[in-house]
């Protein structure tokens, strides 16, 4: 009698094989697919993190030029992606900031009407000053449009490959002013962690030199990558007005027959304070106005605080709560002693959240005001300066009516249900006596969406929508027992988008 063999073994190793390689296929398509769209979204979030940190870097240079001292701001060059377990990441990305170089600013077709003394001419204000400017570039692996982040001369903008796009206003002109920081130094630094950046004043501020047209209209001729930002950002000054770009510079032509001029230097990286008295420009006695006196400046909080029933104060310390994005408060500030005709200039941290308007003006009877825009929540410095005097004061405030920036996806998943009754011996579904489906069910729940669409697709094509800030979906479709869908969510309000993605795999 002839004895059958049993197979069964072989057949249960070859559906082991089987799970194995549908297993091995899932990862793979998680790595290929998956893994780049989040890394994706890693490197643009810290790109944002990165314009607000250069903005605060571009305020921070121009509160130094305008008011001294020093200031340190920390640069966020690169970023870390998330620990994964069955996938692997790239090189985590880096980001270089660097100074350009040396470059030439020039005023021209100017000359110095007021009287002034220090050790140093006003006349010297007039003609070429040498001058340098950053840039951030990042190194991601994945976001490949992302922008190069330039401050030059006082002015942020977003350098795109096809276009650039403004995070701050030009500081060089405003009204009949024109604050000139020039920066001086050598910085290069490269790495996937944080930097910290030292900016000090190394000659100024001076006073305000008062000038006006000699043989033809006041230039300023400013070295740019960005000529077409620039003319942009003077739309809001109607006596300026863009007249020509060569060789990298721009001129910028002044219709006015006055301006103060404010001139200081400003060291980063390498730069050493060499003793310079070039800005040792000072009101002379003689001038129309009082100021050469000393004095000093400061925030007058008590005022502030009674000025407003939106606003409270302690000695350094407001809290500003107001109903809509771009709502005012007044805030205030006093000389010692009372003077008259003193010019005094206002910054802040962050403008971002909040904003002065005007931002500069002239002292009468020891006194000034002007009014805070709040934009958004959060936490600034308000500077004042006038004289080589300055003060502080933190600024906290809340916009109850303001967004909150993108929605959050607090909750997204997807549970396979999928059915078979039959499967063969190449562990596919034959669904020839039973049932055969890809069934998921798909949860989620967001923070602050004003809409949410979650979609399903399969091979390129859309087969299901749904909607509603927080739900949950059954989808089924038959005879796809083993197909690959992706699900999608795109949560939405005024402020942006959020996405997730989940690739799945039905029965897998």
């Amino acid at each position: 009698m002839e004895s059958r063999r049993d197979e069964r073994a072989v057949t249960v190793q070859i559906g082991a094989v089987l799970l194995l390689a549908i297993v091995f296929t899932a990862l793979a398509l998680y790595q290929v697919n998956a893994v780049p769209a989040e890394n994706s979204a890693v490197e643009y979030e810290h790109n944002q993190q990165v314009h607000g940190e250069m903005h605060e870097l571009r305020n921070a240079i121009k509160n130094v030029g305008t008011s001294g001292g020093s200031e340190s701001v920390s640069i966020t060059l690169g970023t870390q992606y998330p620990t994964r377990t069955f996938s692997m990441n790239p090189s985590a990305p880096a980001g270089t900031l660097e100074t350009t170089g040396t470059q030439t600013l020039r005023i021209g077709n100017a000359d110095v009407i007021s009287d002034h003394g220090g050790s140093s001419d006003p006349e010297n204000l007039i003609g070429e000053h040498s001058t340098t400017t950053l840039r951030y570039q990042p190194d991601y692996n994945e976001y490949r449009g992302a922008p190069t982040t330039r401050i030059e001369h006082g002015f942020a903008y977003n350098d795109f490959s096809d276009a650039q796009v403004s995070l701050t206003d030009q500081p060089l002109i405003d009204g009949d002013r024109i604050t000139i920081v020039l920066l001086e130094g050598n910085l290069s630094a490269g790495s996937t962690g944080a930097t910290a950046v030292d900016t000090r004043l190394l000659d100024g501020p001076t006073d305000p030199v008062t000038i006006e047209p000699d043989g033809g209209e006041i230039t300023l001729t400013v070295p740019t990558q960005a000529p077409d930002a620039w003319n942009e950002s003077l739309q809001d000054e109607p006596a300026a007005s863009v007249t020509g770009f060569s060789d990298g510079a721009l001129t910028i032509t002044l219709e006015d027959d006055e301006y103060e001029l404010q001139m200081a230097r400003v060291g980063i990286g390498d730069a050493s304070d060499d003793g310079s008295d070039e800005f040792d420009i000072s009101r002379s006695e003689t001038s129309t106005t009082n100021t050469s006196e000393a004095y000093d400046v400061h925030w007058d909080t008590t005022r502030i605080a009674s000025g407003d029933d939106q606003v409270s104060c302690t000695d350094d310390h407001c809290t500003v709560t107001v109903s809509n994005t771009g709502d005012t408060v007044p805030v205030f500030v006093e000389t010692t002693p009372a003077i008259d005709d003193a010019t005094v200039e206002y910054a802040v941290s962050d403008n971002g959240i909040a904003q002065f308007d005007p931002g500069t003006g002239v002292v009468q009877n020891g006194e000034h005001t002007t009014d805070l825009e709040a934009w958004s929540n959060g936490t600034v410095t308000g500077f004042v300066s006038s004289g080589g005097s300055g003060d502080t004061v933190t600024f906290e405030v809340t916009v109850t009516g303001a967004e909150t920036g993108p929605p959050q996806i607090t909750d997204f998943t997807v549970t396979d249900e999928s059915e078979c009754s039959k499967i063969n011996s190449q562990n596919k579904c034959t669904g020839s006596a039973g049932i055969n489906k890809a069934i998921f069910g798909v949860t989620w729940a967001t923070d602050d969406a004003e809409t949410v669409t979650v979609t399903v697709t399969r091979d390129g094509e859309q087969l299901a929508t749904y909607s509603g800030t927080t739900g949950g979906e059954t989808f089924e479709e038959n005879d796809q027992y083993g197909s690959e869908y992706q699900i999608e969510i795109v949560a939405s309000n005024e402020t942006g988008d959020r996405t997730a993605v989940e690739t799945v795999t039905a029965g897998g």
